[in-house]
């Protein structure tokens, strides 16, 4: 099942969402909302409003603010990806807002290691964009069939998405939501950032209410976590946490935990020694043993 909130697949069976911790006993399986008749109608209101340049192939995934469809681009008849609003939220403000900030942001940035934008519309009832249909797999799945990758891997991908992130920065804007379901690899396993729903341009106007943060809160940074001014070191720290998870594959929440309280534990502990194995951080000499020989 996909978290409402963040977006992240869970198994069907699992109580909280891995990534944010959000509640998920109230959320339907993906399984068993395809069977079901909003499903259907939803599916043939998009083909229908697209049938003139585009084929829905299938659903690719939903997430709280998107549901994402495989299609066939006829004109050029290439394979993309289209993110659908979900009609359910095309009369909430803050949501179109969100769906269309990410559009316009996206589309501003021209990087390899960015997904490309193609095109921004509205059909009727269907609000969507059209971007490139990435044919591998996210890091996060990546991660959950090999637990852990090696360092030179790690390097490897870190180096891409950084440079990414560069780009995205010096243009004024901080994705604010790094995490391993959001760097997906393409044909020639290229990391690609992916997702800047809730990136703000720094000279855009302010997305969320006073006090309020977004993002996932186990990738968060403690100012982000506090709802603080934010700039490109806060994907910095965010990507921190994801090389850390690679290395260890460690850094899964704690069921239910808030960003403040993540953020709290860990201005408070260090983190364990990837190398050690253990999780506790190792301990500091005595001033006695530091003076002994």
């Amino acid at each position: 099942m996909y978290c409402s909130r963040c977006g992240t697949q869970n198994d069907d069976a699992s109580k909280f969402c891995r990534s944010c911790g959000l509640d998920l006993s109230h959320t339907t399986p993906v399984a068993g909302v395809r069977d079901q008749q909003v499903d259907a109608t939803e599916l043939d209101l998009v083909r229908e409003q697209l049938h003139d340049e585009y084929e829905i192939l299938e659903e690719l995934g939903r997430g709280g603010m998107a549901i994402v469809f495989k299609a066939r681009e006829k004109q050029l008849e290439r394979d993309v990806a289209i993110k659908v609003l979900p009609f359910s939220l095309a009369f909430d403000k803050e949501f179109v807002e969100r769906f269309q900030r990410e559009a316009r942001t996206s589309a501003k940035l021209e990087h390899p290691s960015i997904i490309p934008i193609y095109r921004v519309g509205k059909s009727g009832r269907v609000i969507y964009f059209v971007m490139k249909f990435l044919r591998g797999k996210p890091l996060s799945s990546v991660l959950a069939a090999r637990g852990t990758l090696p360092p030179a891997e790690i390097r490897q991908i870190l180096v891409q998405v950084a440079r990414a992130l560069a780009y995205a920065h010096k243009s004024g804007i901080v994705h604010r939501d790094i995490k391993p379901d959001n760097i997906m690899f393409d044909e020639h396993g290229l990391a690609v950032v992916t997702d800047f729903g809730i990136a703000k341009a720094a000279s855009g106007g302010k997305l969320t209410g006073t006090g309020m943060s977004i993002g996932t809160p186990h990738y968060m940074s403690p100012e982000q976590a506090r709802a603080q001014p934010l700039d490109g070191r806060s994907d910095i720290y965010s990507l921190g946490v994801v090389a850390y998870q690679s290395l260890t594959w460690r850094s899964r929440p704690t069921s239910g935990f808030r960003a403040r309280t993540i953020s709290s534990r860990r201005s408070r502990r260090a983190a364990a020694s990837p190398r050690s194995g253990s999780r506790r951080p190792p301990r500091k000499p005595s001033p006695r043993s530091r003076g002994s020989g």
